[in-house]
């Protein structure tokens, strides 16, 4: 849909910029005389300003299909039943960006957010070899070492992500048989098939490519459905391909989406043509959607900032570039348990983004994430 932004203010591109039904970039016009001329308009954001209720009946009249959407400093009542009477949506400042952008999408685009998975992240990629398995591990492995039942489901089609120093006996593809034939009904169930790392519950990926477009909506559902029910979080390693139900199930039930960039020009042109050739055709709601660039190089001709306004998704994070994390891999499996302290640090702050994104924390900080970091740290 495409946007037209009336005297732009910073919240106004801001929310035409995050909105992702909106065609991007947005059309910045000082006259709404300007508007008329654009036939493909089909939505407007603009500030209260000095408009009166009056006026509010005025621009109905000269757009009488078009979406639009008034942001106020003050409430005026009067101002507002107007509003309401002439099918324009109204909304405070005050009530910040994120609230703005979530009523949007529900009242505008009927995009419910999928509140039944809000302890489900999936971490997916722009492009092939982008790390999300490993930050996917990562993060599982750094919550479920202060003490959180943590899953990661490895629903890559073309990565299983298995890991060297661990003997790994089932795969996706040889524990799907048990999934599509009702084996599997609860998470004690699924812990048979699931590698033990530390604290860590680990359903290593599909190991046969043969088997990868055969892949069925159902039995991934239901995996997702044990998985979140059994685990406190539960973390889907989707991989960076998009053509089978593994990847499209995982981003339909998970809540919080992280999508993992790198400074290089694959990681803008693989993912454009995902979402425009194939991830277009379907609707994802998730409440989160955030956006963390691995191996970051602070010298790189790519800044975060261009990965940000070309993807759309707001930067969450920036993971060092690791020198050695081949090695590593190798010798560890999972690289925040390599002692690598620059990564480590920024893995622990995603961790804690996604706690607060999927738990509800208690009052008794004992058992709260930052009790429970306490703890660690002194065991440590």
């Amino acid at each position: 849909m495409k946007v037209a932004i009336y005297q732009p203010s910073e919240l106004l591109k801001r929310i035409a910029l995050l909105t992702s039904q909106f065609d991007d970039p947005a059309l910045e016009i000082q006259s709404l005389d300007d508007l008329g001329k654009e036939r493909r308009v089909e939505a407007l954001l603009l500030e209260r300003g000095d408009m009166s209720a009056h006026d509010v009946l005025l621009l109905r009249e000269k757009f009488p299909l078009l979406k639009i959407l008034i942001i106020y400093d003050e409430y005026d009542e009067f101002f507002n039943k107007s509003c309401i009477t002439h099918d324009v949506h109204s909304l405070s400042k005050q009530i910040g960006e994120k609230e703005i952008l979530r009523i949007l999408q529900v009242e505008w685009f009927g995009l419910e957010e999928a509140t039944e998975f809000q302890n489900v992240v999936a971490i997916h990629g722009t492009h092939r070899q982008v790390g999300t398995t490993q930050i996917a591990l990562s993060i599982g492995n750094t919550l479920a070492e202060l003490n959180y039942k943590v899953a990661v489901l490895g629903l890559n089609p073309y990565n299983p992500g298995e890991l060297r120093p661990y003997k790994t006996k089932y795969s996706l593809d040889q524990v799907y048989d048990l999934l599509e034939g009702g084996v599997i009904k609860n998470g004690d169930d699924l812990k048979k098939y699931m590698l033990e790392i530390g604290k860590l519950h680990y359903l290593v990926g599909n190991a046969d490519f043969y088997k990868s477009p055969q892949f069925e909506k159902e039995p991934i559902e239901h995996l997702i459905d044990v998985a979140k029910s059994y685990f406190d979080v539960v973390v889907l390693d989707v991989g960076s391909f998009y053509d089978s139900f593994l990847a499209i199930t995982a981003l339909e039930r998970s809540n919080t989406h992280i999508l993992v960039a790198t400074q290089e020009n694959l990681s803008i042109n693989e993912y454009n043509r995902w979402k425009k050739q194939f991830l277009s055709r379907f609707s994802f709601h998730p409440k989160n959607s955030y956006m963390v660039v691995n191996k970051y190089a602070s010298n790189a001709i790519i800044t975060p900032k261009q990965l940000e306004q070309t993807h759309n998704t707001n930067l969450l994070a920036q993971i060092p570039y690791f020198p050695e994390a081949a090695d590593a891999e190798y010798e560890e499996g999972i690289l925040s348990r390599a002692g690598y302290k620059a990564y480590f640090k920024v893995i622990e702050g995603l961790a804690k983004s996604v706690a607060n994104d999927v738990m509800n924390f208690k009052e008794d900080k004992s058992k709260s994430f930052f009790g429970r970091l306490k703890k660690g740290r002194a065991r440590a």
